[in-house]
């Protein structure tokens, strides 16, 4: 179980090195006019175009470090709208203030959220975050009470922008689709990725939780490898990740990604794949991807149990599969 920190020299510390780990990936500095609350002041934001976001960091005195973030590239002068808050107490445990730290047992440091969101229309708070984000959760140590807390990334991870990029981009869809839609029954006809999918909804379960803050960017960056490779992709609420024949219109394979290779969701993975090939029609092809030092380990009753076995590599922000030719 994790355990919020609660620290103020702690905090101040792992504040500033949160904000720090952006700074490789900004690309320009915009003077804009920054919203909130129905009001606008000026502000300095960073831009990045690799990861898609805008970062305003300010350290309000004794009170929060705030950190507000934005998804479309900002237009110098023009006002902006904050998408999503990752705001960090000044001291002690603060849970009106949606961010923190937490530690685990092995001493990682984790960015967390309490699933706090704004966006100034009805629908869009805590209860619109708890039951529709898919993610990383974990139950944390929250002072004199138990906290159910949503993973944004590990603090020390060379892809913690990447990781925090990915929660930031998942708020805006889930508030995008708020507003279109109260019950965020949406229909989507068309078949295509869409990444606020990737991720589970609160369980009571234990994973190895920075492993679990990598499986987000592996699953996009497994589809985008696909997509280059001109494969259709696609994925919905029970599928991560499928490839399409858009000929016969049918679903060809069929993937599970596990970054937490533990043997329990090894044989849960494997499990979910066999049922989806025995409901489908077709000749649909199952599909376990697992970190690459894991392979041996499986191979051969993967291969018994007529599953294809993909491996991937991490290595700081590069992600690759060095087996991605077994997909044909």
């Amino acid at each position: 179980m994790l355990k919020v920190i609660d620290d103020q020299l702690t905090i101040k510390k792992y504040a500033r090195q949160f904000v720090r780990k952006f700074k490789p990936f900004v690309d320009d500095r915009v003077k804009v006019k920054l919203g909130h609350q129905g009001a606008s002041s000026p502000a300095k934001v960073l831009w990045s175009k690799k990861l898609g976001i805008w970062l305003f960091s300010h350290a309000v005195d004794e009170v929060r470090y705030w950190n507000a973030f934005g998804v479309e590239r900002p237009r110098p002068d023009r006002l902006v709208s904050i998408i999503a808050e990752i705001n960090f107490p000044f001291a002690g445990i603060d849970r009106k203030t949606g961010g923190a730290f937490a530690r685990d047992a092995r001493g990682n440091i984790y960015v967390i959220h309490r699933g706090k969101i704004g966006g100034g229309k009805k629908g869009v708070g805590k209860s619109l975050f708890e039951n529709n984000y898919r993610g990383v959760w974990s139950l944390m140590e929250d002072g004199d009470c138990i906290t159910q807390v949503a993973v944004i990334g590990v603090l020390n991870s060379p892809r913690l922008a990447l990781q925090t990029a990915f929660f930031v981009k998942k708020i805006e869809m889930l508030k995008s689709a708020a507003f279109h839609s109260p019950q965020l029954e949406i229909d989507f006809p068309a078949v295509t990725f869409r990444e606020y999918l990737a991720g589970s909804l609160p369980s009571t379960d234990e994973p190895e939780i920075d492993a679990c803050c990598d499986h987000d960017l592996v699953v996009s960056s497994l589809a985008a490898h696909l997509q280059h490779g001109k494969l259709q992709t696609g994925n919905d609420s029970s599928r991560e990740l499928f490839l399409v024949d858009p000929l016969k219109n049918r679903k060809t394979h069929v993937f599970e990604i596990l970054t937490d290779a533990q043997e329990k969701s090894v044989l849960a993975a494997a499990a979910k794949l066999l049922l989806q090939k025995a409901g489908d029609k077709g000749d649909l092809v199952p599909i376990l991807v697992l970190p690459e030092a894991k392979m041996a380990a499986y191979a051969q009753i993967l291969q018994r149990l007529d599953i294809t076995a993909v491996g991937f590599c991490l290595d700081a922000e590069k992600i690759t599969f060095p087996d991605l030719g077994k997909i044909r």
